[in-house]
């Protein structure tokens, strides 16, 4: 009995004795948890920025926060040389899935457009818009033997139609659906979303995602659609149809042209527990939207097959992009007229129904993980 006493008394000893080394000792369970991550981005050169890093790791190897692919869906997210966190990567067919997505706390973070994160604030998800992205990039294509460009053509052909002319859009919540759609209603025109609605001038119709766009026209399904690059570019190479408008045409005329779009957003619960990766993930993110602008024709090559294109295509579409993270005065007071034109159409019906433009800066935008990335950047 005295012999089991002393040898129980000896493994207690041992076992308070590992525990006081705590998460010095290595191999035990209090050592830090690599967390795993979902990062989603899509297939247009709106979003597909971080497959710069993916696919040429060497540019960015003398970064301290980087990326270590692992395969085509993972990556590794390093800050000066050890891993913070892996990554799933989830292809993002529109900005409207991805906001379902982190609703559903199944997406941690995301590159897509800043209607699709306003709305998703809107009906209660926890979502902060972390940086800009890009601004421009959205074209209108109609039929590829329209013999008309430009929005007074536009007016004109839609006023003289017997029937509503259909426009589509691949997302509910995108950019370029809210765009069009205030621009039309501002010029006076009547839109409507139901299709026994004969008395509209326009009707509206959701193609559910950018793969439909292209062959949307030839099937009958829409007269005409908008989209963001590279899709309209795509659209006229294979003589699927003829741009029309682009942003530069958009009344009124040269307001639209850079307009922002898409943007880096993350839930609050992954910023709240884990603000060093968002913080890495934001470096990156800038590092990739800096190699867009140095190297447009490496961008060009390495998102070509990706996106399934030519890098004649890329290099076509990029040419109405700007890549830019800079929050300038002109960026939030496009996020601006971008929120006042979903509230104007009565698409908020949540948080910001009734909010002003103040509510979404100081609840929705937090540019706190950009401006310590850039001054750290500065300071090197």
């Amino acid at each position: 009995m005295l012999k089991r006493t002393l040898v129980r008394c000896l493994m207690l000893t041992v076992l308070f004795g590992l525990a006081a080394f705590g998460s010095n000792w290595p191999g035990t369970a209090h050592a830090k948890e690599i967390p795993t991550l979902s990062f989603a981005y899509g297939t247009d050169t709106h979003t597909c920025l971080p497959n710069v890093a993916m696919k040429d790791p060497k540019a960015f190897a003398n970064k301290s926060m980087r990326i270590n692919p692992v395969s085509d869906t993972q990556f590794e997210l390093l800050k000066d040389g050890k891993v913070i966190a892996k990554f799933n990567v989830l292809v993002s067919k529109s900005g409207a899935e991805s906001a379902t997505m982190m609703a559903q706390n199944q997406l941690d973070t995301v590159l897509c457009s800043n209607t699709a994160m306003l709305s998703a604030y809107d009906v209660g998800t926890n979502v902060k818009i972390l940086s800009p992205l890009q601004g421009g990039g959205i074209a209108m294509v109609m039929a590829p033997n329209t013999d008309f460009y430009g929005f007074d053509a536009l007016k004109k052909y839609i006023l003289n139609s017997k029937t509503p002319v259909k426009i589509g859009y691949h997302s509910a919540t995108s950019g370029p659906r809210i765009l069009i759609e205030s621009v039309l209603r501002d010029s006076g025109l009547k839109l409507t979303e139901d299709p026994a609605d004969t008395t509209a001038n326009v009707l509206m119709v959701d193609l559910k995602g950018p793969q439909n766009l292209l062959g949307s026209i030839r099937s009958g399904a829409v007269d005409a659609w908008v989209g963001p690059s590279a899709n309209p570019e795509n659209a006229v190479a294979n003589g699927l149809g003829k741009i029309v408008m682009t942003l530069k045409d958009f009344p009124p005329q040269g307001k639209w042209t850079t307009f922002p779009c898409c943007v880096m957003s993350a839930t609050g619960k992954v910023i709240q527990e884990h603000p060093e990766v968002i913080e890495a993930l934001v470096s990156v993110v800038a590092d990739c939207i800096a190699y867009a602008n140095a190297n447009p024709d490496k961008f060009a090559e390495i998102n070509a097959p990706i996106i399934g294109v030519s890098k004649d295509i890329i290099m076509a579409s990029n040419k109405h992009i700007v890549y830019s993270n800079d929050p300038s005065p002109e960026w939030f007071n496009g996020i601006g007229m971008y929120f006042n034109a979903i509230k104007s159409m009565g698409k908020f019906n949540g948080r910001l129904k009734n909010a002003d433009y103040d509510v979404v800066k100081k609840d929705v935008i937090d540019l706190s993980f950009l401006e310590k990335v850039k001054a750290l950047k500065k300071g090197k």
